[in-house]
């Protein structure tokens, strides 16, 4: 009759413990909960959309291509992402390791002689053991389930980094282009200005004009040396950086594409909604709740009843017995645990691990909304970038119109050189703007297509 009732109390107590598991299902429902919150137009797939493979072939560059292979196998933030995901891997191995028994030797052997008669007696002692935890009630595959959560958490990370280090190489790669551009511009404008100022010089020696006139000419003259000397500064920082990127010394010297590569194709009207479960950052934070849920259920049992098996084989004697099977004895147990009272540690533990949850879906609902906003802003800055590149284009056209007309003015005799001049720099303001705008263009489209997830 006791075992009964002591049969009893313990299934009651089972079934109280049961009813405070948080199940998967509530935690899907409150995920669903927070992608409801998205816009409408991001809760529906609008078809497959053409996004190009990888970032190789974005901008179709043979240097850059070479230079994101490099930065892949030798870049630092790539190598340290890389070692994470083999450290979860590792640690999903040890958390797979529980299904199996634990298997321990220990074997010794001693001698004793007396200082009369020298003569060893020789002893051993040897053990065989074996413990195993089957985990009730779930434990080890909860163990298992984190292991492979956290496993996901690197692996997207690891995607994540790689990406944002290719975005960064491709971006640094066009600075440099821009900037050589734009450096071969400041020094054609030195140029016109240090003849502006020659010619300057030479009506303020005949009296022509007055020293103000000719103190600008130096100010002006003064500003575009300190200008070219800036881009010159810019260019070769650049270069480090790239450098630095791929996983070279600073002082590397890197080969670069005369002229700015061609702008991709991207279309946000024909990409699916699903373009969120492309993002690695979303990936990630999907993982982490997994994740924060196998903590919660990790907490929830731990004053759960608690099995474990054990045996050991074990003898000693004369050394002479050491293979006598009659010298050794085995024994085998068992043993069921259970937390009666713990001061409320259990509830806090379960508190803290339910917080932990909490705030992953807080973050969730951030990494979505920032998804949103990063591919929508993208998709706007490249519109506003070609619109701008429409402008300028005409206003470019106009610029070269003008200096045709000023130079055929100048060789009628009907205008001065400082007048052509003036308008060459001009001109050469509006291809600087061009250029600029151009790599807007592109830092545009690279962001974009980081935010639209990379590389399906």
């Amino acid at each position: 009759m006791n075992r009964f009732i002591t049969a009893c109390l313990m299934g009651a107590a089972l079934m109280v413990s049961g009813c405070q598991t948080t199940g998967f299902d509530n935690i899907q429902s409150e995920q669903a909960e927070v992608e409801n919150r998205l816009p409408d137009s991001w809760q529906q797939s609008l078809g497959q959309g053409a996004v190009p493979q990888s970032w190789m072939s974005l901008f179709n560059d043979p240097l850059l291509t070479q230079y994101m292979a490099r930065a892949e196998a030798r870049n630092p933030d790539i190598g340290r992402a890389v070692i994470r995901v083999r450290q979860a891997e590792a640690g999903l191995r040890e958390g797979r390791a529980v299904l199996l028994p634990i298997v321990r030797n220990d074997f010794s052997v001693s001698g004793a002689s007396g200082l009369s008669d020298f003569s060893v007696n020789e002893s051993f002692s040897d053990g065989l053991s074996a413990s195993y935890d089957p985990g009730l009630f779930g434990r080890n595959g909860i163990e298992i389930d984190r292991a492979e959560s956290l496993l996901d958490v690197s692996k997207a990370n690891q995607e994540r980094v790689r990406r944002v280090v290719m975005a960064q190489v491709a971006r640094t790669y066009i600075q440099i282009i821009e900037s050589e551009y734009q450096l071969s511009l400041a020094r054609d404008n030195l140029d016109f200005i240090g003849e502006t100022l020659r010619i300057s010089e030479a009506r303020f020696n005949a009296g022509d004009i007055a020293r103000d006139q000719f103190a600008l000419a130096q100010l002006e003259t003064a500003n575009a040396e300190a200008s070219v000397e800036t881009l010159e500064l810019s260019a070769r920082n650049l270069r480090r950086s790239l450098a630095v990127l791929i996983g070279d010394n600073p002082d590397a010297e890197l080969k670069v594409a005369a002229s700015l590569p061609a702008p991709a194709d991207l279309n946000l009207s024909i990409l699916p909604a699903e373009v969120l479960g492309r993002r690695f950052d979303v990936t990630a934070s999907r993982a982490r709740i997994a994740s924060s849920f196998t903590g919660l259920q990790q907490a929830e049992r731990l004053n759960w009843p608690n099995l474990s098996l054990s045996g050991r084989l074990s003898g000693g004697g004369i050394f002479e017995d050491l293979f006598d099977i009659d010298s050794y004895f085995a024994n085998l147990g068992a043993s069921l645990a259970s937390t009666l009272f713990d001061g409320g540690r259990k509830d806090a533990r379960i508190d803290s691990a339910r917080a932990g949850l909490d705030e992953a879906l807080i973050n969730y609902d951030e990494v979505l909304r920032e998804a949103i906003f990063d591919v929508e802003s993208g998709f706007d800055r490249i519109g506003a970038a070609r619109r701008s590149l429409a402008a300028l284009e005409r206003g470019s056209a106009a610029a070269e119109k003008a200096l045709e007309l000023e130079k055929i003015k100048y060789d009628l005799g009907e205008s001065i050189i400082l007048d052509v001049l003036t308008v060459q720099r001009r001109v050469n303001s509006i291809l600087a703007s061009n250029i600029s705008t151009q790599r807007r263009l592109l830092d545009a489209q690279i962001d974009t297509y980081l935010a639209l997830g990379g590389e399906p």
